[in-house]
């Protein structure tokens, strides 16, 4: 057993897409955001903005709007993938898969290196929530949510402010998944 936490942390991470019925405290769910905040970001600007939906019936109607947005685009894009085509036409597929809360990351404008600084604060999202025994999943259908207004409006949301990640979080149905083995990574080069 790995006796360095934050590495364990890493290493066991996964993608959860099954959520027990627990609710995550709002307490933790701070927590979380504080940690996704304190992420590196470019030029210190300190650009994100956070909302948080913990309605799932509220989460299953985002689902309808992102899956119809995701649709449009793959139609605009000339994207064919005839299993995400079945996913997002069906009505019983939820983007959100039932998880109690969804955290959504907001660049403000004046944000230099947007997708960066998201990224960063999601990657700390997950990783403390696993620290904490919370599962998560960065929920890359929802990206056309801020192009609805209803969907902008219900969360505050300035209209000139851009959605760039959605992390669902909850408690998983059946545990952590086990350690999955992954290759060595290539390093490609290492000049001395």
């Amino acid at each position: 057993m790995l006796s360095n936490t934050v590495l364990r942390n890493i290493y066991e991470r996964r993608s959860i897409r099954s959520y027990s019925d627990r609710i995550v405290a709002d307490e933790d769910v701070r927590e979380l955001i504080k940690a996704g905040f304190h992420a590196a970001n470019g030029m210190n600007v300190q650009k994100l903005r956070f909302s948080v939906v913990a309605d799932k019936e509220k989460l299953r109607s985002y689902s309808c709007i992102g899956k119809r947005s995701f649709l449009e685009y793959m139609k605009a894009e000339s994207i064919r993938n005839s299993y995400l085509e079945k996913n997002l036409n069906s009505e019983e597929f939820n983007i959100f898969y039932d998880a109690p809360a969804a955290i959504f990351i907001y660049g403000a404008p004046g944000i230099f290196t947007a997708k960066e600084d998201a990224s960063l604060a999601a990657g700390n999202i997950m990783l403390a929530a696993r620290s904490m025994g919370i599962g998560t999943c960065w929920i890359g259908l929802a990206a056309g949510l801020d192009a609805d207004g209803g969907f902008m409006s219900d969360n505050n949301v300035p209209a000139d402010h851009k959605l760039l990640a959605a992390i669902i979080l909850g408690y998983p149905a059946c545990g952590f998944p086990e350690d999955s083995q992954r290759p060595e990574p290539q390093i490609l080069n290492w000049i001395r």
